[in-house]
């Protein structure tokens, strides 16, 4: 075809994405055999997790970053322009491509003899034998399926004819033929916008050649989802504004297909999906397009032949129950997981269940679910794909409008929560909180199986969180308990098996930087820091330490007191970092209060504490305390308030001192004797090691896959 490398590029490889995360990464490691010259452009779409730091670890690869979703067709476009490749290759982030992918899709292309399109092949993920894509088929009513969709690969030994153009899954077209025809035309957000493309391309002289070695995966519809509402209304948007722009039902013939052909589609849709999204998308994307071009009979004329209206009806539905049966096959021992977390930041649950998620990537694929963006993304960003949802924990609502709104919240949250589950097609829900009941109940009303990771306490004043308790226990199908203590809220009667499974206690955490720490915070050297680690809430206790510091700077000369921990973007936790702030000055010790916030190196910051002091409410309850066993595993003595597991997990530890909660005065006394007691740090390491051994990481991740393996199949992949 003569396309050589010079002062452009060989050809530009764009790949749109609004979800990043692990199958970017395997799209991205499938092309590094690429040829020299060949660049790609990846579109963050306005996707959660920013995709950071593919540059470094894709040489070649350049991100254009977009604030918000401005669809595929508008970000194909902009890609386009910005290519500097004689070639544009569009690729779904949902593929992973054969070695020599990029030299066979292009060898077809030959602009001078009017080759301007050619279409790759795309095996399907459940299925590798058959094929999802060849390009693109139309019926005279101008119906898109994939070309030879549902065909053994062995199919393209036969000498079948090329397609009428190529699906923008997996396509090549000459850039300059593509930039003439105007790219595509973005008032169509994603679906069709390849079919009016190809009809406007074939007008105007260009054809597409199938490249038959051009091989690869395509996990269909793994974006949206097949049947989920918003892929139905974009179809059905893309279907009407075809209908009208090239005048489809100007034929009395014509018009009685369509009844017939998209009616049994809408049809299914209500039945199958309980959706009429479909319909209205059609009647929005009719009254969008603006009716003009002549009906393209001679394109469907040179495109080769297709299916009648039976076969076309009879191979959707073949594959619409291909995409949503069991996984069979290689795809069985990859089964998908959406972990549900309450917030995006660092809190306990996702430090107790980071080494199990991350196995959980290992074995399957994973996507994290969080209210807003955070630090969870920084934890699990490279194994995971994470996505937003707009949702909070349960609280108990104040008054009959009050209960009204929380409600109407909770009825919303299933919704997307149940939306979000048909898109995933998930074989495990893990919902890291009790206090999130929406997951829950969509994944139940979904037939998914759900794993609830029960972190919070069933409050004796709160009937709302004994009602969801007692949800967990009926609804989930696994529950795990971070302690014995959290376990013996769910009564024998539940239906749930409740498994404990203690947090894990790493032996990482000893030898860290402290001076690097407190030159990061403005600690002087001789200070002696009183550290105490969680996130800015009430039930923590922050206020009840602080209140206690201008006693123990009496007895202790410079103690200073370190805040280590986020706060959480709730009105409540918002508002008490100011009280905190504010209670500083008014007693006295703003210049001895340091607010580090969200710290990734825990090991520097307990090198740098004299004690550790966990001084939690009551009404806090702690579901384990995994700050004061990192912190004598470090070699720090321990102070902390007799709440929750607590006792479970330090009564008779050397190092851990037990105070009532709430008590200033004794919270007060106790820091103060361990900053005097010569031999606390002595006594520490002694209970860091009984610790390390009682709490060792692979007895946890061993519970954990005990109890996952319970729910789905797992097999281990050992060759990822």
């Amino acid at each position: 075809m003569g396309w050589t490398a010079g002062p452009v590029s060989l050809a530009t490889v764009i790949v749109p994405t609004v979800a990043g995360g692990p199958r970017l990464t395997r799209l991205l490691s499938s092309l590094e055999d690429r040829p020299s010259g060949v660049e790609i452009l990846v579109v963050d779409n306005g996707s959660a997790d920013r995709i950071g730091g593919l540059g470094s670890r894709f040489p070649g690869v350049e991100i254009i970053r977009l604030e918000r979703n401005v669809g595929y067709s508008a970000a194909v476009n902009l890609a386009a322009r910005e290519a500097s490749g004689g070639v544009l290759l569009l690729l779904n982030d949902d593929c992973v491509c054969d070695p020599g992918y990029v030299e066979a899709i292009m060898a077809p292309l030959d602009p001078a003899s009017g080759v301007t399109m050619s279409a790759g092949v795309m095996r399907e993920r459940r299925d590798p034998t058959r094929i999802d894509t060849a390009g693109m088929q139309l019926d005279r009513t101008l119906l898109v399926f994939d070309y030879l969709n549902g065909e053994p690969v062995a199919r393209l030994d036969d000498d079948v004819p090329d397609p009428i153009g190529p699906s923008g899954a997996a396509a090549a077209f000459d850039r300059e033929a593509f930039l003439e025809a105007g790219g595509f035309d973005e008032r169509l957000f994603a679906y069709w916008e390849d079919v009016d493309l190809v009809l406007r391309m074939r007008r105007d002289g260009a054809r597409c050649a199938l490249a038959r070695g051009a091989h690869g995966v395509h996990d269909h519809s793994a974006t949206l989802g097949s049947g989920s509402a918003w892929k139905n209304y974009l179809t059905g948007f893309g279907r009407g504004y075809v209908l009208r722009k090239w005048g489809v039902l100007r034929s009395p013939a014509r018009t009685a297909q369509v009844l017939v052909t998209d009616g049994a589609v809408c049809v299914g849709q209500l039945v199958v999906d309980r959706s009429l999204a479909g319909v209205r998308g059609r009647i929005r994307g009719y009254r969008a397009a603006t009716p003009g071009a002549p009906f393209p009979s001679e394109a469907l004329a040179e495109g080769g032949a297709a299916d009648g209206v039976l076969r076309t009806l009879g191979r959707r539905a073949s594959r619409r129950a291909r995409l949503r049966a069991p996984a069979t096959g290689a795809a069985s021992r990859k089964p998908r997981v959406l972990a549900v977390f309450h917030v995006a930041q660092v809190s306990g649950p996702l430090r107790a269940l980071t080494m199990e998620l991350r196995w959980l990537a290992e074995v399957g694929e994973l996507t994290v679910v969080a209210p807003a963006g955070g630090a969870v993304t920084e934890v699990l960003g490279d194994v995971a794909s994470v996505t937003r949802l707009e949702f909070a924990p349960l609280m108990l609502p104040g008054g009959a409008a009050g209960a009204l709104g929380v409600m109407d919240r909770l009825r919303r949250e299933v919704r997307d929560f149940r939306a979000l589950i048909r898109r995933q097609r998930p074989d495990l829900v893990l919902i890291v909180s009790s206090m999130l009941p929406a997951p829950l109940i969509a994944a139940r009303r979904e037939r998914v199986p759900a794993l609830v990771y029960a972190a919070e306490p069933r409050a004796r004043a709160a009937r709302a969180a004994w009602c969801l308790i007692a949800l967990t226990g009926r609804a989930a199908t696994a529950v795990i308990a971070p302690s014995r203590t959290f376990a013996v809220q769910f009564p024998a009667s539940v239906q749930a098996k409740v498994t404990v499974m203690y947090p894990p206690i790493p032996a990482n955490h000893a030898g860290g930087d402290a001076q690097g720490f407190r030159r990061r915070h403005g600690i002087a050297p001789d200070e002696p820091c009183i550290l105490t680690v969680g996130n800015l809430t009430p039930g923590r206790g922050q206020d009840v330490l602080l209140r206690s510091l201008p006693s123990i700077r009496l007895a202790v000369e410079g103690a200073r007191l370190v805040l280590v921990g986020p706060t959480f973007d709730r009105p409540k936790d918002i508002e008490f970092e100011a009280e905190l702030r504010s209670l500083a000055k008014e007693l006295g010790v703003s210049s001895a209060v340091t607010f580090a916030g969200y710290v990734r190196d825990m090991a520097g910051a307990y090198a740098a504490a004299a004690v550790v002091v966990n001084p939690a409410r009551r009404t806090h309850a702690e579901s384990f305390g995994i700050a004061a066993c990192e912190a004598l595993v470090a070699g720090r003595p321990v102070v902390a308030t007799r709440v929750g597991a607590v006792p479970e997990v330090l009564d008779g530890v050397p190092g851990a001192v037990l105070v009532p909660p709430g008590n200033q005065g004794s919270l007060a006394k106790a820091v103060v004797a361990t900053l005097k007691d010569a031999g606390a740090s002595r006594r520490a390491l002694a209970g860091g090691q009984a610790i390390a051994k009682r709490f060792p990481p692979e007895r946890s991740l061993e519970t954990f896959r005990r109890v996952v393996g319970g729910i789905v199949p797992i097999r281990e992949q050992h060759d990822r």
